[in-house]
């Protein structure tokens, strides 16, 4: 297969005529634990941050919800999916059998492959099939709700989330730590940092993960490595890169049938592909670079740039739709059998500048920038079908037996070359005048789209569009402890070319208002927010083939959440969220689909996370609700049902180095639905587990 650009090129590019990108202090301090605030985290520059602004949360009028790294380690993650219920609003959809992240926020899931909007360090980063994010690497996650178009792109309504790496420290500083759990899983995590000369640091990060899995015959690895370097050669000029690589082995794993609509009628346990097929292959190359100059009287600039190489390569096999997957009898399926070849890169440019002062009595933070992007993905897939009379590799859903006959070597289905290219200009201007913060900002976005199919005589498809997406917000302070807000905004985003056809780009509107307060001397603190969201020109795909797709007319998902955040000075820390959704089709030119609810978007869920510290002793545990989904975007009657599951932690600090923890997940070993595609693709929650961790810091 073909590469899209040449490597050396591209990093060269990366590394000596681009040495900006995603700006932080190059050698900022991590504050202590007691100095982080429960709604947003102030310890690492605002050019990092999703809201690009140092602005108090409480007069910034828009819902943010951020996990710092407190928490994540107060819950042990060591994926992004592993915080995922205690952002508020955000479900877990379709990941492609585990192979990379896919949720929904406030009801709206994104695109099918690429998900919501997830940006690193405010840089877009889910183009391409890129293996679960690692927490090994990130500072802390933020999850910014409702119209974020005007400044960070993009047009998801529900929201963006925003991960914040980790960078060097100028002084040192290391960890390690060393789980062992359920399956025979096993992790290495090691994070060393520290000053190498007068203004120059470094970091390393690694980790090494062999895992089994309660699904026979699936297992994976994972290595990785993640350098960054900061340099502070003058007063007022940082630079900083950063680079991370992967490599994610996984077995694609489709999950279990629904059996007459009955989502749990199978061993959860069972595996439906076949054990012959081995692993999925995932690599990729992640680099930033960032400059940050301070201009004087209160004017910065940011100029940055990041990049990506990704590669995923394997076969999988899984159950089929319609008449060539499940049969009549009820226990025996038919299969497909693919085999991936994608290699994709992708490169972001943005350049910013920052003003503050005051004009006729009121304050201004204005931003104006500019960003380019660029992502070629060269896309093969092999596959091999059966029909409604022969169906291809048929198995036994309650007693399956593997490699009946030889596996066919799939034909070729699709080969095509993507190049997509997006430019856009921005402006937004935070004002504040008295009790009220007012935010007025803008983008003209234009982007552009070229496939080239291969297996139609090099047929050439082309998408173009171009609009200005406004957002307008305000916040009213009532008191230094109570603050509402309202905001609207509009989202423009292309629907990409399937290789046969091309779709009108995706329009969107959202609407919220809201509160937040910070009680007890702060030590209390939260937000609740009414939501209103309309998505025009959505793509959907084909019940009996997911490769089809059509454009539904128009969703809308509205409803309201709350999130309570309580850390008080004896050790308790508590976090919880809840939200209610109504997210359905609401126009469509096919009539059966008009009312029924979006795909794997519950009507309520929940949590809750408390731990308290003790001397050396902390006791925690948490529990998570999700209520009752609908199992596919088809408009049929399948559903998920609703589940709760608790957890628990007990960590003892043998001294001031070590510490050891141990993990239980699904206490009661609840059967739970973690997600599905379709009644023939439904992905079972992992039964009861444990994992013991030594730590170590110095």
């Amino acid at each position: 297969m073909s590469t899209t650009t040449t490597n050396s090129k591209r990093r060269a590019l990366l590394l000596a005529a681009y040495g900006c990108l995603a700006p932080l202090p190059a050698m900022a301090q991590e504050a202590p634990a007691g100095a982080r605030d429960d709604i947003i985290v102030t310890a690492r520059a605002a050019s990092a941050s999703i809201l690009g602004s140092d602005v108090s949360p409480m007069a910034y009028p828009q819902s943010v919800r951020v996990l710092d790294r407190d928490l994540l380690d107060a819950v042990n993650a060591t994926r992004l999916g592993d915080v995922f219920d205690l952002a508020g609003g955000v479900a877990r959809q379709n990941d492609f059998g585990g192979l990379w992240d896919k949720v929904s926020i406030r009801g709206f899931a994104g695109d099918e492959n690429a998900g919501p909007d997830i940006r690193i360090n405010r840089f877009s980063s889910n183009f391409g099939f890129n293996a679960p994010i690692d927490t090994a690497t990130i500072q802390q996650v933020e999850v910014l709700k409702g119209a974020t178009a005007a400044l960070s792109g993009l047009g998801e309504p529900g929201g963006a989330i925003n991960l914040v790496t980790k960078a060097p420290l100028d002084r040192f500083q290391g960890s390690a730590d060393l789980s062992y759990g359920s399956w025979n899983s096993l992790r290495a995590t090691a994070d060393v940092t520290g000053p190498l000369a007068q203004g120059l640091s470094a970091r390393l990060i690694g980790v090494a993960e062999q895992r089994d899995s309660f699904r026979e015959h699936v297992d994976g690895s994972r290595r990785l490595i993640a350098p960054s370097i900061a340099w502070r050669p003058l007063d007022g000029l940082r630079l900083l890169y950063q680079a991370e690589y992967m490599r994610n082995t996984s077995v694609l794993d489709r999950g279990i049938v629904a059996v007459g609509g009955n989502a749990r009628a199978m061993d959860r346990r069972t595996f439906l592909g076949e054990p012959g097929d081995g692993h999925i292959v995932q690599n990729s190359l992640w680099q930033q670079a960032s400059l940050f100059a301070d201009l004087g009287k209160d004017m910065r600039l940011e100029l940055g740039a990041s990049q990506r190489d990704g590669s995923l390569r394997g076969y999988g096999t899984m159950v089929d739709f319609g008449p060539r997957g499940l049969q009549a009898d009820g226990r025996t399926a038919g299969r497909d059998r693919r085999y991936h070849d994608f290699d994709w890169n992708d490169l972001s440019l943005r350049v910013e500048l920052t003003a503050k002062g005051t004009l006729f009595g009121m304050t201004h933070d204005l931003r104006i920038g500019a960003d380019r992007v660029r992502h070629a993905m060269d896309f093969v897939l092999d596959r091999a079908r059966g029909t409604a009379t022969r169906p291809l590799l048929p198995i036994d859903l309650f007693d399956p037996v593997y490699s009946q006959a030889a596996l066919p070597v799939p034909p070729a289905f699709a080969s095509r070359y993507t190049r997509f290219r997006s430019e856009s200009v921005y402006a937004q201007d935070l004002i504040g005048a008295g009790p009220f913060t007012l935010l007025l900002g803008a983008r003209w976005n234009s982007f552009r789209e070229t496939v080239i199919n291969r297996l139609a005589a090099n047929r050439r498809l082309e998408t173009r569009d171009r609009g200005v997406t406004p957002r307008v917000a305000l916040t009213w302070r009532a008191s230094a402890a109570l603050a509402f807000y309202a905001s609207w905004g509009e989202s423009l985003r292309l629907n990409p070319s399937d290789g046969t056809t091309t779709f009108n780009a995706e329009r969107s509107h959202s609407t919220e208002a809201g509160v937040k307060f910070a009680l007890f001397g702060g030590r209390l603190t939260g937000q609740a927010a009414l939501f209103d969201m309309i998505k025009r020109n959505v793509l959907n795909p084909n019940a009996i083939d997911p490769f089809v797709r059509t454009q539904i007319g128009r969703q809308r998902s509205r409803g309201g959440e709350i999130e309570l955040n309580w850390k008080a000075a004896d050790g308790l820390l508590v976090t919880g969220t809840y939200t209610h959704l109504d997210a359905t089709v609401r126009n469509d030119a096919n009539a059966a689909l008009i009312g029924t609810p979006l795909s794997n978007v519950p009507d309520d869920m929940g949590s809750l996370f408390v731990q308290q510290t003790l001397g050396r002793f902390a006791l925690g545990g948490g529990v998570s609700h999700v209520g009752k989904r609908a199992g596919d975007p088809f408009g049929t009657a399948y559903r998920l049902p609703a589940y709760t599951i608790a957890r628990a932690n007990l960590s003892v600090a043998l001294n001031d180095r070590l510490t050891l923890r141990a993990d239980i997940d699904n206490i009661f070993d609840t059967y739970y639905i973690a997600s599905a595609y379709a009644n023939v693709w439904t992905m079972p929650g992992a039964p009861r587990n444990f994992r013991v961790t030594a730590s170590t810091r110095f």
